[in-house]
């Protein structure tokens, strides 16, 4: 009976020591998910707020280490006729930290610095080196810390990105060397950083956004060499920053890059700049003048909107893409700018005042001064006479002078109509006829050949044709009627300039290249008409629009070229003297000065020379932001001998 008791004793000791066991696994099981729910907590309030507040998960890691190290004795029974109850030993696993504590204070995961360990109230603290492990700094990981003065990066820096509000509140901050191979700054970044006076982006900075807040203490910002293009948003706001500078080498500067940088004063726009962003300048109030590079294009919307100081700056005749509304606002500026430019016709239309700059004043005079001279060689008898006819619809080109008529070919604008003769009586300088011609051409050259009017056909294929007006044709031909040639005949050049000297007629190509050519072509009369056999070929002056040639003794030739280019630029009457032998025309012995868009030249046989000019077409005077300043509206009637009575070049 006493065996059995003791027994029995012992099988509920067992259970109950069993039990136990069970209870405490349980127990500890409970505690250690709690200490996960509580980690995983922790963990998505720091992720949610990116405030930087101090961790107690090492405490808690180091809580389940002790727990998990406790263990009981076991307990030894004898066997009993009851199978015991057995459960298998826990075991936990210690929980690894899946980020890293560098230098006791920085918290890293993954390359990502989430949060600062130090007390930011601390003030021993005021200088900081961030690991050159770090590739981002996260968001408002260093705020309010408002001791910190000086911050440097470890050599060898991998930074790439800083967070919005990363060192936002740092009101002792004095230093901070951004390292190079960063390319994100984010939202007030440096927000509120009063004690803060320059700071310098580094050139791989490629995303800004208001970095500096509106409320800083930066005056100074200066963007390092290498960089292309300056992030838009960047400065935005930056309400005490007082001079910004750039190197060489940007072409663009980004939308609202400086948006209401009310205190600037100073900025320097390097040569290479191409676009000026959207409202990139807009409001920057303290601003009085601005040097645009000469390099610019493109001016984006408000791009200097509200900038209320802004008195000067020149537009260049680079910048042909003016956009909406770019000086809005500006109500004491006045746009310097250039004859013929985007930028006048955009000053014009939106009610900006402006002026010529003084570079483009002193052209105009010149141009002015050149024009004078030439029209006070014209006698009081010619200076009305071949005024041009039908001017408003199309465009002189060449002038020959043939029996007792002075002709002159124009061409309709964009050839949408067939080409004209305009036909003057030689004496009197009074209108005669007009004469329709088959072609819609430019008919660049009219020549007298052998008693012929020879017609330049420019735009019919590769290699030109003329055609050929017999005299009598002419004489006949009915006032606006159409005109058909006698014939045509191919040559193996151009004839965009053409004239002839008795033995050849010459004939080349207007082209704005240096190595434009001119053939010589022995004429003769087979059965009544003309045949053309080239014999020789030169290199003429680019932009050549007209010519003569003089025979002289031994084979000698002098050629003067008439040559012009754009609605401005003066024109030129260049003067070779060669021999028919030489390879090439030679030097010019003489280059004189004629008035704009000079274009063909004849010479008659009483010695006086006839200048044709397009300038008082209405394609070259009818819109006033694109005119020829100099309006011709008369052929221009001298004596050759007064060839150096011109303004020399």
């Amino acid at each position: 009976m006493k065996k059995l008791i003791t027994a029995a004793m012992i099988t509920i000791m067992m259970t109950f020591t069993c039990f136990g066991m069970i209870s405490a696994t349980a127990q500890f099981r409970q505690k250690v998910s709690a200490q996960e729910i509580s980690s995983t907590e922790e963990t998505n309030q720091e992720s949610q707020t990116g405030e930087g507040e101090s961790s107690t998960e090492e405490s808690s890691t180091e809580e389940s280490s002790t727990e998990e190290s406790t263990t009981e004795e076991p307990t030894t029974e004898e066997p009993t006729t009851e199978e015991p109850t057995t459960e298998e030993p826990t075991t936990q696993t210690p929980v690894t930290p899946d980020y890293e504590i560098i230098d006791g204070v920085y918290k890293v995961k993954d390359g990502i610095l989430l949060e600062y360990l130090g007390n930011p109230k601390d003030k021993t603290i005021t200088t900081l080196e961030i690991p050159a492990s770090v590739e981002e700094i996260g968001n408002s990981v260093f705020e309010d810390c408002i001791y910190i003065k000086k911050v440097t990066f470890e050599g060898g820096s991998r930074l790439i990105s800083i967070g919005q509000y990363a060192f936002k509140g740092c009101k002792a901050m004095t230093s901070i060397t951004l390292p190079t191979g960063l390319e994100i700054i984010g939202y007030r970044a440096f927000g509120s950083c009063t004690a803060l006076e320059s700071l310098t982006i580094p050139a791989t900075v490629t995303e800004g956004d208001m970095i500096l807040g509106t409320v800083s203490g930066v005056k100074t910002v200066k963007f390092a060499s290498g960089m292309t293009e300056i992030p838009s948003k960047i400065l935005k706001g930056a309400a005490s920053v007082t001079k910004v500078t750039l190197k060489s080498g940007i072409t663009s500067i980004g939308s609202q890059a400086f948006y209401e940088c009310s205190a600037l004063t100073s900025i320097n726009l390097p040569k290479g700049i191409k676009t000026i962003g959207k409202s990139a300048f807009y409001g920057c109030k303290a601003l009085v003048e601005i040097k645009l590079p000469t390099t610019l294009k493109t001016l984006s919307d408000y791009a200097f909107k509200n900038c209320t100081s802004l008195k000067t700056l020149t537009l260049w005749t680079g910048i042909t893409d003016i956009r909406t509304d770019v000086f809005a606002g500006d109500t004491n500026l006045v746009v310097k700018v250039y004859a013929n430019s985007s930028g006048k016709a955009y000053a014009r239309k939106n009610n900006i005042k402006w002026e010529f700059t003084d570079s483009e004043l002193k052209r105009r005079a010149v141009n002015q001064a050149i024009a004078d001279a030439f029209t006070k060689l014209i006698s009081a008898k010619n200076a009305k006479k071949y005024q041009y006819k039908y001017l408003k619809n199309y465009v002189p080109q060449a002038v020959c002078v043939i029996g007792k008529y002075v002709v002159v070919s124009m061409y309709y604008p964009g050839l949408a109509k067939r080409s004209i003769l305009v036909v003057y009586n030689k004496s009197t300088g009074k209108f005669v006829k007009k004469l329709i011609l088959p072609s819609k051409d430019h008919i660049g050259s009219l020549a007298n050949v052998k008693g012929r009017l020879v017609v330049g056909l420019n735009n019919i294929s590769a290699t030109d044709y003329i055609a050929v007006i017999e005299k009598a044709k002419l004489k006949k031909a009915k006032n606006n009627r159409v005109i058909r040639y006698s014939y045509k005949r191919k040559i193996a050049g151009y004839a965009d300039f053409s004239t002839f000297d008795g033995t050849y007629y010459w004939a080349g190509r207007s082209a704005n290249i240096s190595s434009a050519s001119m053939y010589g072509y022995k004429v003769k009369v087979k059965k009544k008409k003309l045949v053309f056999t080239k014999v020789h070929s030169y290199i003429v002056p680019a932009n050549t629009q007209g010519m003569i040639a003089l025979k002289g003794k031994n084979g000698k030739r002098t050629f003067v070229f008439t040559q012009s280019y754009g609605r401005l630029p003066s024109s030129k009457l260049i003067r070779y003297v060669t021999n028919l032998n030489s390879a090439t025309l030679g030097k010019p012995k003489k280059t004189k000065m004629l008035p704009a868009m000079a274009e063909g030249l004849f010479r008659d046989s009483q010695g006086y020379l006839y200048v044709c000019f397009e300038s008082a077409a209405n394609l070259y005077c009818g819109n006033p932001d694109y005119t020829s300043e100099i309006q011709m509206k008369n052929i221009g009637k001298i004596k050759y001998k007064n060839f150096s009575k011109l303004k020399n070049e």
